[in-house]
């Protein structure tokens, strides 16, 4: 099956799931394009991993609190330093 393809849908079928990690994470506009971004990156990157034994919304929704735990923490990093 074509990657691309795969990726497409997947990401129009279970959009809810990402945009409920992200509003969870962000709350500006900006914020949440960027985190939408990472997220659907790592998608991308991993997508060739992807046991299918498993339930893609579980994996989806792994990839996508790891990314917005890692984007909320170098944000808050970013932001603590500016006040140091």
């Amino acid at each position: 099956m074509n990657k691309q393809i795969t990726f497409i849908d997947i990401v129009k079928r279970h959009r809810g799931i990402l945009y409920k990690v992200i509003t969870m994470y962000c709350t500006n506009d900006d914020d949440k394009k960027d985190l939408e971004q990472e997220i659907l990156i790592q998608i991308w990157k991993s997508l060739s991993s992807y046991n299918d034994s498993y339930a893609i919304t579980t994996w989806l929704y792994r990839i996508s609190m790891n990314v917005a735990i890692s984007h909320y923490r170098k944000t808050f990093k970013k932001k603590v330093t500016l006040y140091d």
